[in-house]
């Protein structure tokens, strides 16, 4: 057990080991410029609680900002390692000792992963992962000695998984759906344990949201839902996400990679009896995989439809699901055991290659957002010394082409996007490394328009305009 928990430390580090040193996503800034209560409400408006809660006693107790990233991403390594190594005493039934090793692995740090690593509140997303692999255990239990405490447990657990960030809670039934069919002997048991599976990963999740349409007014739930608009918007991200993989695999690589374990998968049960069953097996693993990735934002208010990697991080552990439901029922050859290893090897190759780009670009986004940072407040205290005026207000313009990073960073969705791109952003930066309050000011029509008129060939960091206590700035 010393050697398997060893091997996990070390798939853990060799992914994510980088980020040890302290590094900021954009809403960072945010988190450590609010006070206890805004810090709260900015997590337990969307129904993460417990992030809520600790940020608030982190904020409360006045912990410094490093040993707030250092405790995070301590619990974010030590989450990753145990969720891999209890997925391992989970999956007995596989009895191939090396692909039972390695399939927790592909499951839990799966090319989507990246991104639970890429906030401050790592940590707890990566307990709610934890959670969600306890809550697989407590159902399988229920399962195999049919007592209600387990599903009560499960629920429990689901419900702190889903206060953690719900955008992981899909790993859940992902793993189980190999489960269902293993506990299903008939039509009636199949339907039976869908319905038991489904019901405790809903229950928590509509606990979740009822309470924060009870205690707040949230955008991210009260928004107006188009149906027709959300079909449109989410076939779109889903070719995105299934055939891009968010371009952190070349395009097509994963999907190519599903259609030839389904071949390998039909050529080894071809000549069984029961052949177009199992087919239907797969099938069924690989739909349902797809359905609860993307269950949580069918629910979205349609301006709230957001297709990135953390958010649907279960649709990527498909690749190890179905590895789990060929190794747990069917006998692996030698041939067929060196070619899941040349495969799954050529995959973590690519992704580890993927994610220490990605890793190594955060720095370099952070250097430049604070090089550009400091120029800027350069100026602001130019200007006050020069006119005793007080910078009380930032104005925000964009320029028609301004870019979300900078050239030869990677960036998805929300991952690695320079500071210098939203409002609120600009401004927290600022006030982060200003250590001052500033308040975001309207834009001005004259200073917009005097912005438009410049050459931005002249210029190689942001637009400033001063007037009066309001610095004007134009992201390019």
């Amino acid at each position: 057990m010393k050697k398997i928990l060893v091997f996990y430390t070390f798939t853990t580090l060799l992914f994510f080991g980088m980020l040890i040193k302290f590094e900021f996503a954009t809403d960072t800034y945010a988190v450590f410029n609010f006070n206890k209560e805004e810090v709260f409400m900015q997590y337990a408006m969307s129904g993460r609680f417990i992030t809520g809660f600790i940020f608030k006693i982190f904020k409360s107790i006045n912990i410094s900002e490093k040993i707030i990233y250092a405790l995070s991403y301590l619990l974010a390594v030590i989450s990753t390692i145990l969720s891999q190594y209890f997925l391992y005493k989970i999956i007995e039934d596989v009895k191939n000792k090396t692909i039972r090793i390695l399939i927790p692995t592909l499951i839990i740090i799966n090319p989507f992963s990246i991104e639970l690593f890429m906030f401050i509140e790592k940590g707890i997303m990566w307990f709610g992962v934890l959670m969600c692999i306890i809550a697989v255990k407590s159902v399988i239990e229920f399962f195999e000695k049919k007592q209600k405490k387990y599903i009560i447990c499960a629920i429990i657990w689901m419900f702190i998984a889903n206060c953690s960030y719900q955008g992981i809670v899909g790993i859940f039934v992902a793993i189980l759906l190999v489960y269902i069919l293993k506990y299903s002997k008939s039509i009636k048991d199949f339907f039976i344990n869908n319905i038991i599976v489904g019901s405790i990963y809903a229950i928590p999740a509509i606990i979740d949201y009822l309470l924060v349409k009870i205690l707040f007014k949230s955008s991210r739930i009260n928004g107006e839902i188009n149906i027709i608009e959300s079909v449109k918007l989410i076939l779109k991200n889903i070719f995105n996400m299934t055939v891009k993989t968010y371009e952190i695999f070349p395009k097509y690589a994963f999907i190519l990679l599903i259609l030839f374990t389904f071949t390998a998968f039909c050529s080894k049960i071809w000549k069984e009896k029961k052949k177009f069953l199992n087919i239907a097996k797969f099938l069924y693993i690989v739909f349902g995989v797809i359905f609860f990735a993307i269950v949580p934002q069918v629910i979205q208010p349609t301006s709230s439809i957001w297709f990135v990697p953390r958010a649907t991080y279960c649709f990527a552990t498909m690749y190890g699901i179905l590895a789990l439901f060929i190794a747990m029922n069917y006998d692996v050859e030698e041939l067929s055991k060196n070619l899941f290893l040349i495969i799954s090897i050529i995959l973590v190759f690519f992704q580890a290659q993927k994610f220490i780009k990605i890793e190594k670009d955060r720095y370099i986004l952070n250097r430049q957002d604070e090089q550009i940072t400091m120029q800027i407040i350069e100026q602001i205290n130019n200007y006050e010394t020069q006119t005793g005026k007080i910078i009380e207000q930032v104005a925000v313009y964009q320029d028609e082409n301004a870019n979300y990073t900078y050239d030869g960073i990677f960036a998805i969705g929300d991952m690695n996007i320079k500071c210098y791109y939203t409002d609120w952003s600009t401004v927290e930066i600022l006030k982060y490394y200003i250590n001052r309050d500033l308040k975001l000011a309207e834009k001005n029509e004259k200073i917009d328009q005097d912005f438009k008129k410049q050459n931005w060939d002249n210029f190689n960091i942001n637009q400033i305009i001063f007037k009066e206590n309001t610095i004007n700035i134009c992201n390019y």
